[in-house]
C-alpha cells in the first residue's frame, strides 16, 4: 500500500541522488552544532542520540553539526574535532547508531576562522585577514603560508576520517562566516597573495579544501559545500559572487550544495525567527541552482531557512527551486516528522515556534529546545509504574499538560482541571502577538498529544486552595500546575487617570484601546505587547517604559534585534533607563534610575502593565512535595521551556 505521504508530497518523499548515494526522500537534517561532544571532541551518548533519533524518524540525510578539522578551529570547549584516530572510533559509534536504523550520515567539516576567541582555539584566532569579528572581536592573525597549507592538509585529513568511520560523505562548512567563508569574502579577505586579491585568489582556498580531501579519499564519496549566498553585510558575498564559487567548487568535485546565508555580524537573520518567513533562504537557492543549470552544471541543491511545513518544502521542489529541503529546527522539535508526514499524520507533528531557544542554549551548553524536553538527552526509557495511581493535574497549561501526557504515557489514570475554557495556558497567549502563529499550532498540538495519552481534560474547572479537602477526594497524587500571576502594579500616582489599566494578555484581546497608549515594563512581553498594538488604527501613539538600559532581554538575541527593529519601524517611543514618576493631566512624567525628572510624554488614554509574574498565593501551604506536588509557574515562573521541562521531569518521576 502506499503511504500517505506519498501521494500528498510526491517530491518531498521522492529518492534523490547525491555523487553515488541514495537518499530515499529529500528531508535532510542540516548541520547545527548541538554542543554534545565532551572536552576531547568526542561525541557524548547524547550526541549519537540526537542524530540517531533524527535518522531513524525518517529524515533522508543527517548532517552533524561542524566538527572542527584543527584544534585552532574550534569555537566551543562542546565542539566535536576530528582531528585523530581516537576520533575516528568516537565518530564510527555515531555512524554505526546512525546506520543501525537506517539512516545515512554526512559530517560537516569546519574552521571557526575568527570567530572564535583565544580561550576555544588554543591561541590567538587565525584567519584569511588580520581584520576582527565584529561579534567575537577577539583579533585574529593572518595565516601565513604555511598555515594555510597546514589548514587544508587538516581538512583533506578530517575527510579521510569521516570515510574511516563509516559516514556516507562530508559537508564542508564554507558559510555563515567560518574560515573558508572568510577567504572567500571580500568583507574578510583582504591578502594580497595567491590567496586573496581577486576572486581567483578568494576562491582558490575553498576549491583547494574540495581537491586535497577529493585526492585522499577517492570519487566515489559525496562532498556536498555550505555556501552563504548573501552574507548581508556590505562588501560581503551576494548571489553573482555565489554563484561563480558554487560553480568552481562543483568543477573541483563538490557533488551537491547547500545554500545558506549570513555570517556573525548578521546572525540575527542566519536562523530565521518567526519574525521572518518560512523558507526564509528558499530565492537563494533557487537563483544559485537555475544559474548552474544556464552554466550545464547539474547538482543537488538544498534550500534552508525556516522551512517546518510539508507543503512550504513540497512548493519549492516542485517549482525546482532546490532538490533538497533542510528541516532543521523542525527535527529538534518533532525527531518523527518525516515518518509521520509519510503516515499522514500531519496533526502528530510537534511543531517548531522559531523561538531560537536551542541556538541560544547552545552557547552555554547542550541544546534544548522550547517544545521538546528530551533534546540534549541520551535516550531515555520511561520509569516503570508499580502501581496505577489516579492523579489530579490542576492547570492545563505548558507545564500542567506536558506532565499529565508522559504520566498517562507511563500507565497512570490522569485528569486535568484547567480553569479557563481551553487547555493550553500561556501558550496561547504567547501566540497573541504579531508574527507568533506558530505557538497556536502547539498550543493545539499540546491538547492533541495529551489526550491521545489517554488523559481526561476538563476546561472550565476552576478549583482553589481554600476548598482542597472537597475536590481531592479520591486522588493519589495531586500536581499543582495553575500557572502564574500578574506581578502587582506599581505604585505610580495619578495612575487612575488613564482610560483602563491592563495586562498584557488582557490589552491584546482588547479591540477597544485607542490614542495614546503607555507600556509599563520593556521585557518581552511589554514588547511583544507595544508591537501589536502598534499596529492598530485607532491607537495614535504607544508609549514604552523600561526601568533597565536595554528592552527585550530575556529573548535570544536574533530573536530581540529582530523586535526591535520593529518596534522602530513602527514608530514605537521607547524610553530605557526610566520609570513613571507620576500621571498627570498634562502628561506622563518620566523620572531616571536616581529619581530626578526626565522627559514628560503626552496625555495617556490607557496603560498596560507588563511588569512580569509571580506565583499564586495559596498553593504553596499545601505543597508537601509527596501528595500534592508544585510544577511550573505555580513553583517558579519562568519561560515556556522551563514550563515544558519541569512537566517532562515531573511527569517521569512522579
Amino acid at each position: 500500500m502506499t503511504e500517505p505521504g506519498r501521494v500528498r508530497w510526491p517530491h518531498l518523499f521522492s529518492p534523490m541522488q547525491v555523487g553515488p548515494l541514495t537518499l530515499p526522500n529529500r528531508i535532510v537534517m542540516p548541520a547545527m552544532d548541538p554542543s554534545l561532544a565532551d572536552a576531547e571532541g568526542l561525541p557524548t551518548p547524547a550526541m549519537l542520540s540526537h542524530y540517531a533519533l533524527r535518522a531513524a524518524g525518517g529524515a533522508g540525510l543527517v548532517i552533524t553539526g561542524n566538527v572542527a578539522v584543527h584544534p585552532r578551529g574550534r569555537l566551543s570547549p562542546w565542539m566535536a574535532t576530528l582531528t585523530s584516530d581516537r576520533h575516528t572510533e568516537a565518530f564510527a559509534r555515531l555512524a554505526d547508531a546512525v546506520h543501525a536504523v537506517g539512516g545515512r550520515l554526512f559530517v560537516q567539516l569546519s574552521h571557526a576562522g575568527r570567530q572564535t576567541v583565544s580561550q576555544f582555539a588554543g591561541g590567538q584566532p587565525l584567519s584569511a585577514s588580520a581584520v576582527p569579528c565584529p561579534v567575537m572581536r577577539d583579533p585574529p592573525r593572518a595565516m601565513d603560508e604555511a598555515e594555510v597549507e597546514e589548514t587544508l592538509e587538516a581538512f583533506a585529513g578530517a575527510a579521510l576520517r569521516a570515510r574511516q568511520s563509516g559516514a556516507d560523505g562530508v559537508e564542508f562548512h564554507m558559510a555563515h562566516g567560518y574560515l573558508v567563508c572568510q577567504f572567500l569574502s571580500p568583507y574578510s579577505n583582504f591578502r594580497t597573495d595567491r590567496w586573496g586579491g581577486d576572486l581567483d585568489g578568494r576562491v582558490r582556498f575553498a576549491t583547494e579544501v574540495v581537491r586535497r580531501a577529493r585526492a585522499v579519499v577517492g570519487p566515489d564519496f559525496p562532498f556536498q559545500c555550505r555556501l552563504s549566498a548573501d552574507e548581508r553585510v556590505e562588501g560581503g558575498i551576494t548571489v553573482p559572487l555565489a554563484l561563480e564559487y558554487a560553480h568552481r567548487l562543483v568543477l573541483a568535485g563538490a557533488d551537491a550544495l547547500s545554500v545558506s546565508a549570513c555570517n556573525y555580524e548578521s546572525y540575527r537573520y542566519n536562523m530565521p525567527s518567526y519574525y521572518l518567513p518560512e523558507g526564509t533562504y528558499e530565492d537563494l537557492a533557487a537563483q544559485i541552482r537555475r544559474g548552474l543549470r544556464e552554466r550545464g552544471v547539474r547538482v543537488p541543491v538544498v534550500a534552508v531557512g525556516r522551512f517546518r511545513r510539508p507543503e512550504v518544502a513540497e512548493r519549492a521542489l516542485s517549482l525546482g527551486h532546490a532538490d533538497l529541503i533542510a528541516f532543521g529546527r523542525a527535527l529538534i522539535a518533532d525527531p518523527e516528522l518525516p515518518r509521520h508526514l509519510l503516515a499522514g499524520q500531519e496533526e502528530a507533528v510537534r511543531p517548531c515556534v522559531a523561538c531560537n531557544r536551542c541556538a541560544e542554549s547552545v552557547t552555554v551548553g547542550g541544546v534544548r529546545c522550547l517544545v521538546n524536553p528530551q533534546v540534549g538527552r541520551a535516550a531515555e526509557t520511561d520509569p516503570p509504574v508499580s502501581s496505577r495511581l489516579r492523579i489530579l493535574v490542576v492547570g492545563g497549561g505548558p507545564a500542567g499538560l506536558t506532565c499529565a501526557a508522559r504520566l498517562a504515557r507511563r500507565g497512570h489514570d490522569v485528569t486535568v482541571a484547567e480553569a479557563s475554557g481551553r487547555a493550553g495556558g500561556k501558550v496561547w497567549a504567547s501566540a497573541a502577538p504579531p508574527m507568533k502563529e506558530a505557538f497556536a499550532e502547539y498550543a493545539a498540538w499540546l491538547v492533541r498529544d495529551a489526550t491521545a495519552a489517554g488523559v481526561v481534560i476538563s476546561t472550565s474547572r476552576p478549583l482553589h486552595p481554600a476548598d482542597f479537602s472537597a475536590w481531592s477526594v479520591g486522588y493519589d497524587r495531586v500536581v499543582i500546575a495553575s500557572g502564574a500571576v500578574p506581578a502587582p502594579t506599581p505604585q505610580v500616582p495619578g495612575l487612575e487617570r488613564a482610560g483602563s489599566v491592563l495586562h498584557p494578555e488582557a490589552a491584546l484581546g482588547n479591540d477597544t484601546l485607542s490614542g495614546h497608549v503607555l507600556v509599563l515594563g520593556g521585557g518581552p512581553e511589554g514588547c511583544e505587547v507595544a508591537d501589536a498594538l502598534g499596529a492598530r488604527a485607532a491607537i495614535t501613539r504607544v508609549s514604552l517604559v523600561e526601568q533597565r538600559p536595554k528592552i527585550g532581554l530575556g529573548l535570544p538575541s536574533s530573536v530581540r534585534t529582530l523586535l526591535q527593529a520593529r518596534l522602530e519601524a513602527a514608530g514605537i517611543s521607547v524610553h530605557t533607563s526610566r520609570t513613571v514618576g507620576s500621571i498627570e493631566a498634562d502628561g506622563v512624567h518620566l523620572v531616571d534610575r536616581r529619581g530626578r525628572p526626565a522627559e514628560t510624554l503626552p496625555a495617556v488614554d490607557h496603560v498596560v502593565v507588563a511588569v512580569g509574574v509571580r506565583a499564586p498565593v495559596g498553593w504553596g501551604a499545601l505543597a508537601d512535595g509527596g501528595h500534592v506536588v508544585l510544577l511550573g509557574d505555580a513553583r517558579h515562573p519562568a519561560t515556556i521551556l522551563e514550563a515544558v521541562a519541569d512537566g517532562e521531569r515531573l511527569g517521569r518521576s512522579l
